[in-house]
């Protein structure tokens, strides 16, 4: 927000268990889940049927090009809003969450074109997914219903037109590395009086529309995911949410993104062929100078892999510096090198490292790094020799 006073602001903090307000909340949203899942069926047999006549539609041949288009879209949304059938029936309990792995760079742009028309006219719309990775762990659909949600809380709060901005980016918060999901627009704003209440179930102050599940919603699905909101307001000047998520690695099996730096230009040619086979995404580097920015283009990185032997800086060092740069001290990272086991652990790095000797096998390769990249219920540390392998799950946060 950008006016110079003091703004409103509450976080999306739940009532202490055990006590009346817990209890009062927890009754609400069984409400909703009834009513929830009292729908979800038609609207679902409605969208069937849009689906349908959507896929008939598609195989006539008189249609040109332009139409074709415009059809895809149309089963875009209808596909979305089959999801969101999902989440209806998830809050009745009929369907679980399927939180997964997805980067917000690529969901957020995804979403732009159907944010834009919830907007609708007289509303611009500003999307910055930010050009870095950022992973998190989060069921895609109610993802895009946060979104979603937002914009059609904006929307509303903008009679006369305005600016509807959404903004990605990666913020250290209390030395864990978060994503941040920033909306803002330039409505009227939320009252100082009426900003505590607003995440409360059936609460809303549009008396002719909206059920005051919206934000309810949106603050079910940012918990489910390990985050957190803050809300800044002010009459007059519009309001701003900072959704935080925590960021994930990936999953010990490969599918995350890979730093391989290996001077030899054969060795870096088959180590990738190796991780991408196995389902790894690589950025392939020749030395610390080339790394360096890929690192900071890429914070969600699941792991680096390097030779300790590169031109100007060793591998020890760089994986310090990539980890300083990241904010991420427990940045898995796997060091290859002739050297003998003992010397590289002089190295004296701390936690989540792991050494290679050369010459080594790719089965070998992969089993180090799933053995470093491995889920947090996995017990932390190794005590065998040559390992350190602990890691720290991120923490969310917001300012």
């Amino acid at each position: 927000m950008t006016a110079p006073s003091v703004l409103a602001s509450v976080p999306a903090a739940a009532p202490a268990e055990g006590t009346p307000a817990a209890m009062a909340h927890q009754e609400r949203l069984v409400l909703i889940g009834r009513c929830a899942a009292g729908i979800a069926h038609d609207v679902g047999n409605l969208l069937a049927t849009i689906q349908a006549g959507i896929a008939a539609l598609a195989e006539r041949p008189e249609l040109d090009a332009a139409a074709r288009a415009d059809i895809a879209e149309i089963g875009a949304v209808a596909r979305r809003g089959s999801g969101l059938v999902r989440h209806l029936l998830a809050c009745g309990r009929m369907l679980p969450s399927e939180p997964r792995r997805i980067e917000l760079r690529e969901a957020v742009a995804d979403l732009a074109s159907l944010l834009r028309h919830v907007m609708g006219p007289g509303i611009r719309l500003e999307v910055d997914a930010g050009d870095s990775d950022l992973p998190v762990r989060i069921d895609p659909t109610r993802f895009d219903q946060v979104l979603v949600n937002l914009a059609a809380n904006a929307r509303t709060a903008m009679p006369d037109g305005g600016s509807f901005r959404v903004r990605c980016r990666q913020e250290n918060t209390t030395g864990a590395a978060v994503a941040v999901i920033e909306v803002q627009d330039t409505g009227i704003g939320i009252a100082p009086e009426i900003l505590p209440r607003i995440f409360e179930p059936f609460f809303t102050t549009s008396r002719d529309r909206g059920t005051g599940l919206g934000l309810a919603t949106v603050q079910e699905v940012v918990r489910e995911a390990g985050g957190s909101i803050a809300v800044e307001s002010r009459l007059g000047f519009g309001t701003c949410m900072r959704l935080c998520l925590p960021l994930c690695a990936a999953p010990a099996g490969g599918g995350g993104t890979i730093l391989l730096v290996e001077d030899e230009a054969l060795l870096r040619r088959l180590m990738e062929g190796a991780l991408k086979t196995a389902g790894w995404t690589v950025l392939a580097a020749d030395s610390a100078e080339t790394a360096l920015p890929l690192a900071d283009a890429h914070p969600g990185l699941a792991a680096v892999v390097t030779d300790l032997e590169l031109p100007g800086q060793d591998g020890g060092s760089l994986v310090l510096a990539i980890r300083e740069r990241l904010a991420r001290p427990d940045l898995p990272a796997l060091i290859a090198s002739g050297y003998a086991d003992a010397a590289m652990g002089g190295l004296a790095l701390p936690q989540a490292t792991a050494y290679l000797s050369k010459p080594y096998t790719v089965p070998e390769l992969l089993e180090t790094l799933r053995r470093l990249v491995r889920p947090p219920e996995e017990p932390a540390g190794d005590s065998r020799g040559d390992r350190q392998m602990a890691r720290k799950p991120a923490r969310a946060g917001h300012p």
